[in-house]
C-alpha cells in the first residue's frame, strides 16, 4: 500500500535527527531502509534528510495560488459599460478611445469607478479588451444592393482609383442605402451617406427615392453640417449620382466631381463600410416607404444619430500595407482609433472657433443618452412598419 505524503514527512521527521549525526556506514543503512519504506529515491531522501532540524516543520503542502486577478469582475463590468455606451464597437476601436470615454461617462454620471479601476480601463490593452468582451460580439448580415449603372455622362465624369492621397478635409465618398425590404419595386426611402476621408465625419440624408433632384438636395442639406469646406465627391456609377444636374451643381460650387471604377466596390471602401456601421446596423433592412417613416428618419439623421457617430464613435485608418511577395501573406498596420470630432479638432486647418464651437458641442453631450434617442426613434419607426 502507498504511503501518503503526511505519513512519509512524519517518518522522515523521525529520522531526520538520527541522520545527520550518524556515521557514513550507518548513513547508508538508514537511506537503505527508508528507501524500502518511503518507495523514495535514494538522491531525494538524502536531500530531504540533509535539511536542518529546525527547518523541516511538519505541515501539509501548502495550497499553490495562481497569479493575482487584476482584471476582475469590477473591470469587466465597467468596460461593459464603455463598450454598451459605444454601441458594442470592436477592441480595436474602443480601447484607443477609453482613455476620453471614461472621464465623459463618469462626468455624465453613466460610470461609477474607484481609482485603481479607472486606471486599469484607461491602460489595457486590445487584447485585454478583446478578451472581456468576446463573448458578447455578434455576427451581421450583409446589405442589399440597388444601385444600377448611370448614363452616358459617365465618359464626362472622370474615373478615381487607387487608394486616397487627401489629408485635408472636405473630401467626401458619397452612396446611397435602399430602404425597400425585400422589393425594389415601386418608391421607397433611400439613405444618402457622405464621409470625409480625412477625418471620418459623416452626415446621412434621407429621402423618398432616389432621382436627380434628390441627390443634388441632399448634397446641398449636408453642405451646411460639415465642419469644413467640401472640396470633392466620389461616388459610384449609379444614376443617382451621375447625371447633369449633380454635375452643374458641381462646377458652379467649384467641387471635384469624381467616381470608382464600375464593379469595384473597394474605390469606394470607406463609405461601403459606412453604409453598415451608420445605417444597416441602425436603421436595418425593413421596407420604409411613408411620409410618417421618412419624418422620423430625418429627425434621426439630423438629430442624435449625426452627433454620436461624430462625437463618440471612433474609427480606424490604415497606415501601412506589407505583402510578402514569398507567401503572398498582407500585413496591415493602423493608426489608434479616433472620433471624427477627435480628427477634426486636432488638423491644423481647423479654425479656431470651429474647434471651440465643436469643443463646446462635445461637452454638452451625453452618448449614453443619444444612445438612447437613437433607440427610442428606431422604436418608433419598428411600430410604423405594416
Amino acid at each position: 500500500m502507498a504511503m501518503s505524503s503526511i505519513t512519509r514527512a512524519e517518518y522522515l521527521q523521525e529520522i531526520r535527527k538520527q541522520y545527520q549525526g550518524a556515521s557514513k556506514a550507518q548513513k547508508g543503512g538508514l537511506l537503505a531502509a527508508a528507501q524500502v519504506v518511503t518507495g523514495m529515491h535514494r538522491k531525494s531522501l538524502i536531500r530531504q534528510l540533509r535539511v536542518p532540524v529546525h527547518r523541516s516543520t511538519l505541515r501539509q503542502k501548502p495550497h499553490i495560488r495562481g497569479p493575482k486577478l487584476i482584471y476582475d469582475r469590477t473591470f469587466h463590468d465597467a468596460l461593459l459599460i464603455c463598450w454598451h455606451a459605444e454601441n458594442d464597437i470592436c477592441a480595436e476601436r474602443l480601447q484607443p478611445f477609453l482613455p476620453k470615454l471614461v472621464p465623459k461617462l463618469e462626468s455624465c454620471g453613466e460610470l461609477a469607478v474607484d481609482a485603481v479601476t479607472k486606471t486599469l480601463l484607461t491602460t489595457a490593452s486590445i487584447s485585454t479588451v478583446a478578451r472581456h468582451l468576446s463573448a458578447a460580439h455578434k455576427r451581421s448580415t450583409l446589405p442589399l444592393g440597388t444601385t444600377k449603372p448611370g448614363s452616358l455622362i459617365k465618359s464626362q465624369v472622370a474615373v478615381r482609383q487607387g487608394r486616397w492621397q487627401e489629408t485635408n478635409p472636405g473630401w467626401l465618398e458619397s452612396d446611397t442605402v435602399a430602404h425597400g425590404g425585400d422589393s425594389a419595386t415601386g418608391i421607397y426611402i433611400f439613405t444618402y451617406d457622405f464621409i470625409d476621408i480625412a477625418t471620418g465625419w459623416v452626415e446621412l440624408e434621407a429621402a423618398m427615392g432616389k432621382g436627380e433632384r434628390a441627390t443634388v438636395t441632399g448634397l446641398i442639406a449636408v453642405t451646411a453640417r460639415f465642419p469644413f469646406v467640401l472640396q470633392g465627391i466620389d461616388s459610384d456609377n449609379g444614376k443617382e449620382y451621375i447625371n447633369y444636374q449633380l454635375q452643374r451643381y458641381c462646377v458652379r460650387q467649384q467641387l471635384t466631381f469624381t467616381r470608382s471604377r464600375p464593379y469595384r466596390k473597394n474605390d469606394n471602401a470607406h463609405v461601403e463600410q459606412k453604409n453598415w456601421e451608420a445605417v444597416r446596423k441602425m436603421v436595418g433592412y425593413s421596407r420604409f416607404d411613408t411620409d410618417e417613416q421618412l419624418r422620423i428618419m430625418h429627425e434621426l439623421y439630423l438629430g442624435p444619430l449625426r452627433l454620436y457617430l461624430n462625437y463618440f464613435q471612433p474609427t480606424r485608418k490604415r497606415k501601412a500595407k506589407e505583402i510578402n511577395t514569398a507567401t503572398g501573406k498582407q500585413r496591415k498596420t493602423y493608426f489608434d482609433a479616433k472620433t471624427p470630432y477627435q480628427r477634426v479638432v486636432e488638423h491644423e486647418n481647423t479654425s479656431q472657433a470651429a474647434k471651440y464651437l465643436l469643443t463646446s458641442q462635445y461637452n454638452q453631450l451625453n452618448p449614453v443618452k443619444l444612445l438612447a434617442q437613437i433607440r427610442s426613434l428606431l422604436d418608433r419607426l419598428n411600430r410604423t412598419l405594416r
